[in-house]
């Protein structure tokens, strides 16, 4: 005969096959759980990470866009300018001197420097080197791309190109410009070409832009690294972009950019965070731990409660089934409690009791509901006791899970405001740095010859002193003139002449001084030729804000224009972002313009509806005036105000003033960024203060105050 083993379930007691059910009723509930959110949540957070990197290097190709209309803006100036298109045909060394040495190659930020004909004859080329600060020859890889005539031919028929080249030295940034008149006008003489190294500078200047990490590499580099060439293999003209994960926390995208020959030239590198990942990850990983400890309460509570309302009665049964069996009293007698099975069991074994000893009844039967009584009554409190106690762990589980979601939802608000406030300060800084170059471009370009004139007045000054002694000394020798020479004299008037002609080359000097102070407000304002953390004086930045406002500062037809009342105090050197500070100034004096200017418009029409009232109240403000005003204090710190006699804005309004997109301009005439730019710029940039205090009616005063000296942290910020 063949014995089997029995299986091992079989051997558990009741109490064991409840517990082992309820772990295999939770195990199987937590894998379904797991799985499926796995499949469902982070899939699609998946796709949203992905959405979000594409999102992100079309941000970065925006920014190259951006770089490269800058590049051929900034050197225009030079195509479209008399000076070249003289030399391209004379060939002038003079020009070379003056223009093309290493000082002027270094500002203008350019590794090649070259002038072709129309004919494409190269008249003059060279290069540089921006770390070395040296003259190199012209790149060995350049003159093949001339015999394509893409470069040339462009920008003779079509306007300026600018794009990317490869060459043996490395790939390089160029724009072609026709050379042109100073006024854009004539026939195009040839062709200006500046390049410049596409490098580890590069990346580095676009990931300070970004603020994410990139990296440029050649796309047919022959020691490419292994990522660079899994993404070449992926990348192409109709998909230039690919984004795959590095790890658990990078996603990698890359950017395929083209040559001016629309040829895949370059694979552009950016890493971005994995945030949503990781914090789905995070998500799942805390429901499943919930689920988890939900499920082990339950199963806790559940075998508890199948232990005191089934186990342990049956046990009981058992035990007093037992006792009977061993004692053999007919008189001992179970106790009863519900009304299911287990107690219909309980009452037919007392009935079969009842039945063998019923002279004993009454007396046991007595006892019994005593018994049974505080059976119930202790069954009823522990039962309450359990249901408190289990109210007070759903509770805590509550409050935790509410705050975990309250500081999550903090977080994100957080980084939301962060993101904000760098876009609008990228904006913002794109803005001002467009003016600021043009702004230097008119200085440079008016510069030059106002020296010129300035440096010959006084050699004609002198000249002419001379010419109208040696007259003098001539009447004097010969005193006795011909007739023809008489009326010569008489004609043109010899005595006005000499005493008119060293008063108009006074005039003159007066002139060019006053030219030389407007281009060296303007060099102030821009601060293009200056670090960017720098010792100034303040007085100079304002008094070049007030400089280019001044067009609509002056009186012009009805209006008698504005009155900029200075107060300025000893002011000691401050250490601070000139050109931001320039931007702050540019922001509150062009508001206060902007509010005199409404108020007149306001009081002319007012009076054109007969509220003479309160267009008498607004013809106060009419003597318009913006004042200025600047102290020091001991321990360092520099204060500026700048009020005006507008009619002021209410409480609600000065309230929301800093805040980003707010205005109470017309559709058009305002972003709401200005003042909310401004006062990051100070709070942030200085560690200062932007206040401001306005009564209805009266006007406005903003308080600005920063110290004499930022610290390190400041300026690493």
């Amino acid at each position: 005969m063949k014995l089997t083993k029995p299986f091992p379930f079989k051997r558990l007691t009741l109490r064991g096959k409840t517990i082992l059910t309820f772990c295999f009723i939770l195990t199987g509930l937590t894998s379904v759980v797991y799985f499926a959110s796995s499949a469902i949540l982070l899939g699609s957070l998946r796709r949203a990470e992905e959405q979000s990197a594409y999102q992100s290097l079309q941000g970065v190709l925006n920014v190259l866009a951006k770089d490269q209309e800058a590049f051929t803006s900034r050197y225009s100036d030079w195509s479209a300018w008399d000076d070249t298109y003289t030399f391209i045909e004379d060939r002038n060394q003079a020009y070379i001197k003056s223009n093309l040495v290493p000082e002027q190659l270094k500002n203008l930020k350019v590794n090649l420097a070259l002038f072709v004909n129309a004919d494409g004859q190269v008249v003059y080329g060279t290069g540089f080197d921006l770390r070395t600060k040296q003259v190199k020859p012209l790149p060995k890889g350049l003159p093949p791309q001339f015999a394509a005539n893409l470069l040339l031919d462009s920008p003779l028929t079509k306007g300026p190109l600018t794009g990317i080249i490869q060459l043996k030295e490395g790939p390089m940034l160029i724009t072609c410009q026709p050379i042109l008149t100073s006024a854009g006008q004539g026939q195009p003489r040839g062709v200006l070409i500046f390049g410049r190294y596409i490098n580890a500078d590069t990346s580095a200047n676009l990931t300070k832009l970004t603020r994410f990490p990139i990296s440029i590499q050649p796309l047919n580099q022959k020691n490419l690294p292994a990522d660079y060439q899994q993404a070449r293999q992926a990348l192409s003209r109709q998909n230039p972009i690919f984004v795959h994960p590095l790890n658990e926390t990078v996603l990698v995208g890359y950017l395929l950019l083209l040559d001016v020959y629309q040829q895949p030239a370059l694979i552009l590198r950016i890493e971005l965070p994995r945030e949503i990942y990781q914090q789905g990850h995070r998500s799942q990983q805390s429901l499943m731990i919930m689920i988890l400890l939900l499920g082990l309460l339950f199963g806790s509570v559940s075998v508890l409660l199948l232990e005191r309302f089934v186990l342990a009665r049956l046990t009981h049964l058992s035990q007093g089934v037992s006792q009977i069996r061993t004692k053999r009293d007919l008189a001992l007698r179970l106790p009863v409690t519900g009304q299911d099975e287990i107690a219909n069991l309980t009452q037919n074994i007392n009935e079969m009791l009842k039945t063998l000893e019923k002279a004993q009844w009454e007396v046991s039967e007595a006892l019994k509901q005593i018994t049974q009584t505080n059976q119930e009554l202790c069954l009823v409190v522990a039962q309450l006791q359990d249901e408190i106690l289990e109210r007070q762990r759903v509770e805590s589980a509550l409050r935790q899970s509410e705050e975990q979601l309250r500081a999550q939802t903090q977080h994100l608000e957080q980084t939301l405001s962060a993101l904000q406030r760098a876009q609008l300060q990228l904006v913002q800084s794109e803005k001002m740095s467009s003016l600021g170059q043009l702004v230097a471009g008119v200085a440079h370009e008016i510069n030059n010859p106002v020296n010129f004139i300035y440096g010959n007045l006084t050699y004609a000054t002198e000249y002419a002193q001379q010419l109208l002694q040696l007259l003098a000394l001539y009447q004097h020798q010969y005193p006795h003139l011909t007739p023809g020479l008489q009326a010569a004299l008489e004609q043109i008037d010899l005595e006005f002449v000499a005493v008119d002609l060293p008063k108009a080359l006074a005039s003159m000097r007066v002139g060019a001084e006053r030219i030389r102070d407007i281009i060296k407000s303007l060099r102030s304002f821009s601060r293009l030729d200056e670090a960017e953390l720098k010792t100034v004086d303040l007085h100079e930045g304002i008094d070049s804000t007030l400089l280019i406002l001044q067009s609509r500062l002056k009186a012009n037809g009805n209006n008698s224009g504005i009155v900029v009342v200075k107060n300025y105090g000893q002011l000691p050197p401050v250490e601070c972002f000139a050109g931001q500070l320039n931007q702050v100034f540019m922001n509150i004096l062009t508001n206060a313009i902007d509010v005199i200017e409404e108020t007149r418009t306001q009081r002319a029409t007012l009076k054109g509806q007969g509220n003479e009232a309160l267009a008498a109240q607004i013809a106060a403000c009419l003597a318009a005036t913006i004042t200025i005003q600047t102290q020091s204090s001991a321990d360092g710190w520099i204060t500026i105000r700048i009020s005006d006699n507008g009619l002021g804005m209410p409480e609600a309004v000065r309230k929301q003033l800093f805040d980003p997109f707010f205005t109470t301009k017309a559709v058009g005439q305002g972003t709401g960024l200005g003042l909310s730019i401004s006062h990051q710029i100070i709070v942030e940039k200085h560690q200062g203060t932007l206040e401001c205090y306005s009564t209805l009616g009266k006007g406005t005063e903003f308080i600005i105050t920063i110290p004499s000296r930022l610290s390190a942290k400041a300026g690493k910020d």
